[in-house]
């Protein structure tokens, strides 16, 4: 009879958590990346990551809100705070132990150097010969520590933003060097800035920075079964979909 009672209890629990995980509305959190994720002209998130994000948790009946923030402000609420999901999130070495991983969401993403068309002056071929100029990047983004992890410093040869478009608008301005994007992004910024592909060049393809897949990650806060939920309904979309 004790044992029919305790298994009892555990079963209850066990069913409790369950509930809990299924029925606790998620917080997700991202960042204005065209064409991925972004926010529409009538305020809604939207992009081709965020159509994927909104299929899975939709076919699991998960009650969710996406909201977008500036990057290193998505990262500081995943890590901190419990039932949050972020995305789209590459996976690198240095995040490997501060999420909980649900791969793949995307494809890994090349990204590119790119240079104004008439700065004659600025030749690389190297990542090496870039530390000779000033990159506009953005604050926490994974491009942002893989340059710091290779040799560049904030403030002397990266120019650190937390807006999307600062970075662009102080590139085509001349105030910087050099911007780090993808192809997406940068003809984002010149159709956003009314510019033209002729007046940029793409330098070199930054190989090793764009090798990372792209992810939804879970605080370490949250349940390990609602993780588990949508790991397995990923599963089941790529194998649908693809990536």
């Amino acid at each position: 009879m004790y044992r029919i009672a305790i298994f009892n209890v555990c079963l209850i629990l066990c069913t409790f958590s369950l509930y809990v995980a299924a029925s606790a509305k998620l917080n997700v959190v991202t960042e204005e990346w065209r064409p991925y994720n972004y926010t529409n002209e009538h305020g809604e998130v939207v992009g081709r990551a965020t159509e994927r994000v909104k299929a899975i948790l939709d076919s699991i009946n998960i009650d969710y809100q996406i909201t977008s923030y500036p990057w290193a402000r998505s990262m500081i609420l995943t890590a901190n705070d419990e039932n949050t999901l972020i995305y789209t999130i590459l996976k690198t070495k240095e995040r490997k132990n501060l999420f909980q991983w649900v791969c793949p969401l995307i494809g890994p993403i090349k990204v590119n150097l790119y240079k104004l068309a008439k700065r004659k002056e600025i030749n690389i071929t190297t990542l090496e010969h870039a530390k000779r100029y000033v990159t506009s990047i953005e604050k926490g983004e994974s491009d942002h520590e893989y340059l710091l992890a290779n040799g560049f410093k904030n403030g002397v040869n990266l120019d650190v933003t937390s807006d999307p478009y600062a970075g662009a608008r102080k590139f085509f301005a001349g105030r910087v060097d050099l911007v780090l994007q993808t192809e997406w992004e940068m003809s984002e910024n010149l159709r956003h800035f009314n510019h033209t592909e002729s007046e940029i060049e793409k330098l070199i393809e930054v190989t090793k920075a764009s090798d990372a897949e792209g992810c939804l990650a879970f605080s370490n806060k949250t349940d390990k079964a609602l993780v588990e939920k949508v790991r397995n309904a990923l599963k089941a979309y790529n194998q649908k979909h693809g990536l």
